[in-house]
């Protein structure tokens, strides 16, 4: 059944990758009427969780070996950013969600990182799915809402993708994974035109129902009945 809470006034990162591709009116009516959609992926939360405390406070040479010399200083707090201005307007709108992890360089520059599980492949077209998500929390560190802001000069996915599995049949039982890493870089100004297009989307009359939206169709059929 779907949720009923109230109406928003900030935007979490991770509805930029999921739910605005799959569908524009199931995210207009969460965040203008509070309806959400159930969810449907109950692993998601406790993996994350585990990645990120193996990485608390080791070298980024434990991450992966493509980054600068560095050590995860942050993680799993919630961060809010400023309000978003769009054509020098400013919204009601910001930025606000809980990160995974935040590396710190020696040049006190940082990166905010993803934790990922999957049991596909690691390839690169999963950056061009979670980047609007990875662009969202580097804005919020670099413009909180309260205190100072970091300089983030990297964003990217920490991937473990499930290639197996052992048990002793008793008590004893476990996954294995592979570990990549996948740079996103950054791309504020691409950022900044995508996020005014959701804005001009939530301000906006509610639009039609993806095409694609499972939960749409379900609505439509069983109203049918």
């Amino acid at each position: 059944m779907a949720r009923i809470t109230k109406p928003r006034d900030y935007i979490s990162p991770s509805d930029l990758t999921f739910l605005w591709g799959e569908c524009k009116k199931c995210m207009w009516l969460k965040y203008n009427k509070g309806i959400s959609r159930p969810g449907f992926m109950p692993l998601v939360g406790p993996m994350s969780a585990f990645q990120e405390k193996t990485y608390r406070n080791v070298s980024t040479k434990f991450v992966h070996e493509s980054l600068p010399t560095g050590e995860i200083a942050k993680w799993g707090e919630t961060v809010e950013s400023i309000p978003l201005v769009v054509g020098g307007v400013e919204s009601k709108w910001r930025i606000k969600g809980k990160y995974d992890v935040v590396v710190i360089f020696k040049d006190e520059t940082y990166a905010l990182i993803d934790c990922k599980v999957t049991t596909s492949e690691m390839a690169e077209d999963k950056v061009d799915l979670y980047w609007p998500q990875l662009e969202a929390y580097a804005f919020a560190l670099e413009n909180p809402l309260q205190g100072d802001g970091i300089k983030v000069s990297e964003t990217g996915l920490l991937m473990w993708r499930v290639v197996g599995a052992e048990s002793d049949l008793t008590k004893n039982f476990v996954f294995n994974c592979d570990k990549d890493y996948l740079s996103a870089g950054r791309e504020p100004a691409k950022f900044e035109k995508f996020i005014a297009e959701i804005i001009a989307m939530l301000d906006g009359e509610m639009p039609e129902s993806g095409e694609k939206c499972t939960m749409c169709k379900f609505v439509e059929k069983r109203g049918a009945l």
